[in-house]
């Protein structure tokens, strides 16, 4: 928040001095026209309307009243707030002037009437089109204006017509017809506005390509503006010549123009690159670029214009030229010849080219395109190559996004190694921040890699030596097993084995790992081997399920599975599912074989795309496992539901996870978590609301994770919103308002809830769930937790009426007289102060809307409390002693500016650099039509990407 406030406190000598002069002084020359007035109407009446000069003075009578009275209305339209101001009818407001000016019109369109061969019809004409002119209906200006050209009978009055209707011409665009008008009059008049003309002339060649004559216009305006005689135009001249120049091709001549005047031309060319960039024209810009950088010698200064490229380049998606640069600028960094500002803009210029590359490198746009893209991955990897020995601090983030960028661009060798060096990098850290992502990203880039065991034994055993524990830890055992098992490097596979049964002595999956290494052993006829296996698991060394010590007892179950097995596996897909079904009507058969046959019914007629008997079997199996035997089969189960759901069968699907949680309920697994989820967020995309409560309810006493309940919960209340069953959207807000995750986001449920009951008129609701918004509000910003935009402007809009109620007091507060002056002039300055406070408030949320809302409150009082003071006079404040008054208020004039300045700078700058979408925008545009924006239903604007 700016601090430019102190600069208002100074201390004002107040003077007593005539009142109001300015009205007493426009009422004094109002009368005297009256009186002149009256005389010629007289006279007019006499000669009965047929003195056409008569008419005339009558005509410039009445539009010299007009303008003064039109200059009351303006000052009186002016004070009415603004608020009030939109509701009032301007025609009504502006009558007494406007019946003036028609009144002066009329009687000119009658001379026109009457008179068609009057000799000062030209002057008549160019009353009829200053008139139309200045009430902004150019179109009529222009046909009167150029009836007054061909009619002026004197050359002041021919020079002043051709001015006014080159003006039109200029602001309406249309230069080549300005030209021939201006040159006119302006080779005939010099008064002191003939360099200001004389500018406007040189702009209309400029915008009609006849650059030399723009040229030679701008140098001869100013050599004229050192004249006293002439409005000095010196400045303007400076700032748009280098302009000129460069869009001619001309820029050596301007850099000596500038040398010449004894002006920076570096700074110059910059500016005026920065103005062709605004324009889009690259190729101009970037010649006007090229010149600074030949004609600079200094160090300093060939950095600022390298820098200059790169925005230019980046903008304009050079980016090869754009890399080329950068180099050069990183051989500067390195050599420590750039500040600490041009090295943090020279960092985000780095960052955002990178992000801008590996996005594209990401995205659709080039994924046919490989050979681009494979040029744009390289480039993003070299960014991330520099801004990691630029940022030392987040060199490991940065080896990590050359690893995410390689992968993306199917460098998958390449992201390897990238990812590795990051992990390692990480590994030496003690507060890493991406080793974990490291490595979960050489775990999925080895996926993509063929014949990789040795990458993938260095990322298994990493893992575990970081992670010897834990959920995942348990996969990553096994799969450095098999991957050993390939290599056929049996012994470190057992080294795996009794590692993992360090770790995880009860765990059930060792079972498998013994499983493959008697296999081996089998196959190589090695029965002692296999003894030793059946001994230590007798010993207690290894757990497993009791099926290898009840071998002999399921002998012939085991032989008799293997047979359909074997006819499974040639593909006889009938002959096995008879196989078993015989199994389950032998009565020979045992409990453990026939839970066996059921399980491996369910998968056969998963594999035939049997949904109803794949459902069926898969019960009956559930129905008959006990709850660890579930759980061991569990990824079938799910692969299952998961096939149901692919083939529409949503309840079956859903039922099935039912219930396999309800089956495994009291054991710990993220199977259960899995299914869990899976089976409410299908009963709920099936419409069966009910039934994805009763799940939620069986949550709580399987000791589901509470965040899988908590987002089942969340769900199903959005689920109810649709519906309109506001009872129940509330009950589940109610729920979701404590916890740890959701309390953020359900902020904008009770906003929903408050708009639902002021519907319904229940305001014990209204304010109840009000408060409980804003309860949530300050606990999330306390916490620092994200909240919704929607959230943000709510709670910003609260301070920002807050800070329109302050803006009505102090428009209340008037200026009366100068013995109150001071006292008047510290109350409405308390209250801009409070304003800025409130501000502060509204910032300090987080709200674009909020944020733009306060800037231009801020920015419009102070520029109102400015104008106010430059054109206030106290009662009791006698003329002579005006100026003395005037002089005094212009130190807290200039600071209201400056503040009013400074506040639409900030307010710019918001909107820029966080991609502000508000209406108020309108108010900080510097274009010369600014453009309003306005949104449906709080609509914003995407560009063709979504973004």
């Amino acid at each position: 928040m700016c601090k430019l406030l102190v600069l208002l406190i100074l201390s004002i000598n107040f003077v007593s001095h005539a009142n109001d002069e300015i009205d007493k002084r426009r009422l004094q020359i109002i009368k005297i026209i009256d009186e002149e007035l009256g005389e010629v109407s007289r006279l007019d009446r006499q000669k009965n309307g047929r003195d056409p000069d008569l008419l005339l003075r009558m005509a410039e009578l009445n539009l010299e009243k007009a303008r003064l009275y039109r200059e009351k209305e303006n000052e009186a339209f002016l004070d009415i707030p603004s608020k009030k101001r939109s509701k009032v009818s301007q025609k009504k407001f502006f009558s007494q002037s406007s019946r003036y000016f028609s009144e002066a019109n009329q009687l000119c369109v009658n001379i026109t009437r009457k008179f068609s061969k009057y000799k000062r019809m030209g002057e008549v004409y160019y009353i009829l089109g200053f008139n139309a002119k200045e009430a902004n209906n150019p179109k009529k200006a222009k046909r009167y204006l150029t009836l007054a050209n061909k009619k002026a009978s004197d050359g002041f009055t021919q020079v002043k017509t051709q001015i006014s209707l080159a003006e039109i011409y200029y602001n309406n665009k249309k230069y080549r017809k300005a030209i021939p008008l201006y040159e006119k009059a302006l080779s005939k008049h010099k008064d002191k506005w003939w360099t200001k003309d004389s500018f406007n002339l040189a702009w209309c060649y400029f915008r009609s390509n006849q650059f030399s004559k723009a040229i030679s216009k701008m140098k001869e305006v100013f050599s004229n503006s050192s004249k006293s005689k002439y409005i000095d135009m010196r400045a303007q001249v400076e700032r748009d010549i280098g302009l000129f120049y460069a869009t001619s091709d001309r820029i050596t001549e301007g850099v000596k123009f500038y040398k010449k005047i004894g002006i920076n031309f570096t700074d110059q060319l910059l500016r005026i690159a920065q103005s062709l960039l605004t324009q889009g024209k690259f190729d101009k810009a970037n010649k006007v670029l090229n010149h600074a950088g030949k004609y600079e010698k200094r160090t300093s200064k060939i950095i600022e214009i390298n820098i200059e490229k790169i925005n230019l380049y980046l903008k304009f998606g050079k980016y090869a030229l754009h890399h080329q640069i950068s180099k050069r600028l990183f051989s500067n960094f390195k050599k420590n010849e750039l500040s600490k500002n041009q090295t943090k803009t020279f960092q985000f210029q780095l960052e955002k080219i990178a992000a801008t590359l590996q996005r594209q490198v990401v995205g659709k746009t080039y994924r046919r395109l490989k050979a681009q893209r494979r040029v744009k991955a390289q480039q993003a990897i070299a960014y991330f190559d520099m801004l990691a020995e630029i940022d030392n601090n987040r060199s490991e983030e940065f080896k990590f996004l050359k690893g995410e960028t390689a992968y993306a661009a199917n460098f998958y060798s390449e992201s390897y190694t990238y990812y590795r060096e990051a992990f390692i990098h990480g590994e030496k850290s003690k507060s890493s921040k991406f080793k974990v992502k490291s490595m979960d990203s050489m775990l999925v880039v080895l996926s993509r890699l063929k014949n990789s065991n040795d990458k993938n034994i260095y990322v298994f055993e990493a893992y575990l030596r970081n992670w010897p524990r834990g959920k995942r830890s348990k996969d990553i055992y096994g799969r450095l097993f098999n991957n050993y098992m390939a290599m056929k490097d049996y012994g470190k596979a057992k080294s795996v084995l009794d590692r993992f049964v360090k770790v995880y002595p009860k765990d059930k999956t060792q079972e498998v790992m013994i499983a493959k290494l008697m296999d081996v052993s089998r196959k190589k006829n090695d029965n002692g081997r296999i003894r030793v296996w059946i001994s230590d698991i007798d010993k207690g060394l290894y757990t497993v399920s009791g099926k290898y010590k009840r071998k002999l007892q399921e002998l012939l179950t085991t032989l008799q599975i293997e047979d359909v097995q074997a006819q499974l596996n040639k593909g006889n897909k009938k002959i096995a599912l008879v196989g078993y079904l015989d199994i389950l009507n032998d009565k020979f058969s045992t409990k453990r074989s026939k839970i066996n046959a059921k399980y491996n019914l369910a998968a056969l007629y998963y594999e035939l795309n049997d949904t109803d008997n794949s459902y069926k079997w898969s019960i009956e199996a559930m129905a008959e496992m006990g709850s660890n035997d579930v759980l061991k089969f569990s990824g079938s189960f799910i692969t299952i539901a998961n096939f149901l759901f692919t083939s529409l069968e949503f309840s079956k699907s859903a039922n099935l996870s039912y219930y396999f949680v309800n089956k495994v309920c009291k054991l710990k697994s993220k199977k259960k978590d899995t299914a869990f989820k899976n089976g409410a967020f299908i009963y709920l995309a099936d419409g069966l609301v009910k039934e994805a409560e009763k799940l939620a309810s069986l949550g709580a006493k399987c000791r589901i994770k509470s965040y899988i309940r908590e987002e089942v919960d969340y769900e199903i209340m959005r689920e109810y919103f649709n519906k309109k069953d506001w009872n129940r959207y509330e009950y589940y807000a109610l729920k979701l308002q404590n916890s740890s995750r959701y309390y953020p986001k359900v902020i904008d449920d009770f906003l929903n809830l408050v708009n639902i009951h002021k519907k319904f008129e229940n305001s014990d609701k209204v304010k109840r769930f009000r408060q409980v918004a804003t309860k949530l509000y300050y606990k999330a910003k306390k916490a620092r937790k994200i909240v919704s935009l929607r959230g943000l402007d709510y709670f910003a809009s609260i301070h920002v009426k807050e800070m329109e109620e302050l803006v009505g007091r102090k428009n209340l507060l008037r200026f009366s007289s100068i013995n109150s002056f001071k006292k008047d002039y510290d109350r409405k300055f308390s209250l801009l102060q409070k304003l800025e406070k409130k501000a502060q408030d509204v910032l300090e949320i987080g709200s674009g809307k909020g944020i733009v809302n306060a800037y231009r409150i801020l920015y419009e009082n102070y520029q109102s409390f400015a104008i106010e003071l430059e054109t206030v006079e106290p009662t009791g404040l006698k003329k002579e002693h005006l100026g003395a008054f005037r002089k005094d208020l212009g130190s807290p004039i200039k600071a209201s500016k400056i503040a009013a300045a400074t506040y639409k700078r900030e307010a710019v700058k918001s909107i820029k650099n966080n991609s502000i979408l508000n209406q108020n925008n309108f108010y900080f545009q510097d274009n010369p039509i600014p453009t309003k924006y306005f949104g449906d239903n709080d609509a914003v604007l995407m560009d063709r990407g979504g973004r």
